[in-house]
């Protein structure tokens, strides 16, 4: 087994208005930088590259500050232009309202309105970058259309949800809230087909619409545009609240299994929720009624516990975990300024490969693995202890996210500061560089 990627610490930023950061995203879809990333938090949005070969390894490219004093981002998250590869930059918080940012021009370009309340996350389908997933207070998750802004589906149901993840064949939604629960819901039924379908082929660039004026053509609000009819489904095809006992603040596939962390507990669950993953519906349903009704009786809810990854000092709401690309690495921090590193080769039921052909098939395979309800692994099984990153920072890191190629880890914090880690396979974890050079002086950001 090969050693786990190492991490020292490259470079920190601080802002002095103390402005808590909540969320952080790299570019994954330039093919040509793989070190551009977002933070956002308060009303501002900052666009950095880091570059390891330079005399100061970050640079703050563009930065964004939201014209309303209310706003708090707390979520973004990238995609790219399907008509003309321009970089797209999604962002949402505390005014329900999701902007989408036109990186290249660095401006926001449109505006995605119908949710009654806060965003807590926002996340872009795997194989089509014009459908976008909103996760809001307002307990329900729409998915919209960059090319129409309007919304094509909204999933609801009792108690709602605010924090989704989309299953690498973009076939399945995973969800989780204030509820305690966890829900899984299909796209895969004729009627949603149906309506991404229909969203995904229209053409909003009409004789009529060419004749609107540009701002007109960019408002979501227009009142020029005939807004489409979204569909709204009510029943998700699992459900559970057995796992956590608290707010659920993440949620992420691996595969067919879960991840999941709840704000009470200072560990992730790996788990297989027992749910057919079927991507083709030979039904002839027409109604939006997913899933039946949302009892016991009616719903799946029964779930197999293969391990819990294990860190401390986190019980709060909102700190989410992050993945590397390939799926190989798993981070998260805590409230004391922790980063907890796993390698996912040492966690059990990791079948080598398994992923890539997830990527390459998006095909749905039932895991041939059979265990009783709740039942954990077996203690020959050893999770080894995370590696551990440790700094300067004493504060809570809300998210952390990897670049594609592995080589960057950045996490943001409750301080307003930001911290940058490089891979560094032939040194051991070592604080390194500050600010813009100096041991001394942190980069400070007007």
């Amino acid at each position: 087994m090969s050693e786990p990627k190492k991490y020292c610490l490259e470079h920190t930023i601080m802002e002095t208005a103390k402005t808590s950061y909540y969320g952080v995203s790299f570019n994954r879809y330039d093919p040509h930088d793989n070190n551009i990333f977002a933070v956002v938090g308060g009303r501002n949005v900052i666009i950095a590259r880091l570059d390891s070969d330079k005399p100061v390894a970050l640079k703050v490219v563009q930065t964004y500050v939201d014209d309303d004093e209310g706003e708090n981002f707390y979520c973004c998250a990238w995609s790219v232009d399907p008509n003309i590869g321009a970089p797209l930059l999604a962002v949402a918080g505390a005014t329900s309202i999701i902007k989408i940012i036109n990186t290249s021009v660095g401006s926001a370009m449109k505006a995605l309105t119908g949710h009654g309340n806060e965003i807590n996350e926002i996340k872009f389908h795997p194989r089509e970058p014009s459908l976008l997933f909103s996760a809001s207070k307002d307990l329900s998750i729409r998915l919209w259309n960059l090319k129409t802004m309007q919304t094509v589906a909204i999933f609801g149901g009792e108690c709602g949800h605010r924090e989704p993840d989309v299953h690498l064949t973009g076939d399945f939604l995973a969800s989780s809230g204030m509820d305690c629960a966890v829900k899984i819901w299909t796209l895969c039924t004729p009627v949603i087909k149906h309506a991404i379908g229909s969203s995904i082929n229209s053409n909003p660039s009409s004789s009529h619409s060419q004749q609107l004026s540009q701002r007109e053509q960019q408002s979501c609000c227009s009142p020029h545009v005939a807004p489409s009819r979204a569909v709204t489904v009510h029943y998700p095809i699992f459900s559970t609240t057995e796992l956590h006992n608290n707010f659920i603040d993440c949620v992420r596939w691996y595969g067919d299994l879960l991840l999941s962390r709840c704000a009470a507990d200072a560990k992730i669950v790996l788990w297989k929720p027992d749910v057919e993953l079927v991507a083709f519906d030979k039904s002839n349903i027409t109604t939006v009624v997913v899933g039946g009704p949302a009892t016991p009786s009616k719903q799946q809810a029964n779930f197999d516990i293969i391990c819990e990854l294990e860190f401390t000092h986190s019980d709060i709401w909102f700190i989410r975990f992050g993945f590397s690309y390939d799926f190989r690495m798993l981070a998260t921090g805590n409230q004391v300024g922790k980063i907890y590193l796993w390698d996912t080769k040492d966690i059990p039921y990791y079948i080598d490969g398994y992923i890539e052909k997830k990527k390459a098939e998006y095909l749905v395979k039932k895991s041939s693995v059979k265990r009783k309800r709740g039942t954990r692994v077996s203690k020959s099984a050893v999770i080894k202890k995370p590696i551990i990153l440790e700094s300067d920072c004493k504060s809570t890191i809300r998210q952390i996210d990897f670049s594609k190629n592995s080589q960057w880890i950045v996490s943001v914090c409750d301080d307003g500061s930001i911290w940058c880690w490089k891979s560094n396979i032939d040194t051991t974890f070592q604080e390194s560089i500050k600010g813009s050079g100096s041991s001394d002086d942190p980069l400070i950001i007007d």
